[in-house]
């Protein structure tokens, strides 16, 4: 945004998209349904290399700590100890999963990718029990193959969170409620998760994910906000219509709103506690031009 203009106004008009087109309906689908074949693409190319560690999970989702790492949330930890229990096989599921669970806070991380989510949690906090699942395989594959994944308090799997049992894309995939027994859970993590699928899919997500947690659990969410500069770079070609686009590389990406967030975790039974805008405009002295980052983070009960 160039200095001066009215920031609101500005993005508004960018996100109208005057005089476009969305893309065809056809590829819209191809898109929508086929996505992962274009993460796999993604991680097979990318690897472990592209995303950093979200260690910033310590002082914005709290409620996954203990006390000693809220005292002082920057402190180092140090990387799992991959000596301290038996790894978990990869077929581990129901009641031989429960028992493995018993006794423990528990973690399902939705779109794991390679782990930047999941392990720095479970280094953080010794008690904490880690379910990983993404859309790739080949995600998952790297994140079993990382030598701290064989802590013995990590479970991932291919699943793909919008569809249920008997819908899976391939026979590596499994349904998140064949693996993961009912009401298991104590927090579910959607970090960057839901802007890469269908928002006409994201109830029914989030349907699936509740009938995981226990009464009381939590899900922790944090994702593209609407406005973001990442939104406003989308060049012609890549619209889907409304703030839905297509990268490059053929994934999704949907930009998220405060009030259809709410709406829509409302919808599915759930307590709105936190839900809000996060904000940080970076501003090119040089050039004097203004460009803003949003996100959209929420609790939910």
């Amino acid at each position: 945004l160039a200095q001066g203009e009215s920031g609101s106004a500005a993005v508004e008009e960018l996100l109208a998209r005057r005089g476009e087109e969305p893309v065809p309906e056809e590829w819209q689908q191809r898109y929508k349904t086929t996505g992962m074949l274009y993460w796999d693409h993604f991680y097979a190319e990318k690897t472990v290399n592209f995303f950093k560690d979200r260690h910033y999970l310590r002082e914005e989702f709290a409620e996954l700590m203990p006390e000693e790492v809220l005292c002082d949330p920057r402190r180092w930890v140090d990387h799992l100890d991959v000596r301290a229990e038996e790894p978990l096989p990869p077929s581990l599921e129901g009641p031989e999963l429960l028992a493995r669970l018993h006794g423990r806070k528990v973690v399902l991380e939705v779109g794991c990718a390679v782990g930047n989510g999941v392990l720095p949690l479970l280094r953080a906090n010794s008690e904490l029990f880690g379910l990983a699942c993404d859309l790739s395989p080949v995600a998952v594959q790297l994140l079993r193959e990382k030598e701290e994944y064989a802590c013995g308090r990590c479970l991932a799997f291919p699943s793909d969170i919008a569809r249920g049992p008997g819908e899976q894309p391939t026979s590596e995939h499994r349904a998140v409620e064949d693996v993961v027994p009912e009401g298991s859970v104590d927090f579910v993590t959607l970090l960057f998760v839901l802007s890469a699928i269908d928002p006409a899919q994201h109830r029914q997500v989030i349907a699936r994910l509740r009938a995981c947690l226990k009464p009381g659990g939590l899900a922790l969410f944090r994702d593209y906000g609407r406005g973001d500069l990442a939104q406003l770079r989308f060049a012609k070609g890549h619209w889907l219509g409304g703030d839905l686009y297509v990268r490059g590389d053929g994934t999704l990406a949907a930009f998220s709103t405060t009030e259809q967030l709410r709406l829509d975790f409302e919808a599915e039974g759930f307590d709105v506690l936190e839900c809000e805008y996060r904000r940080r405009d970076i501003v090119n002295h040089g050039t004097g031009i203004t460009m803003p980052r949003v996100w959209v983070q929420g609790k939910f009960r």
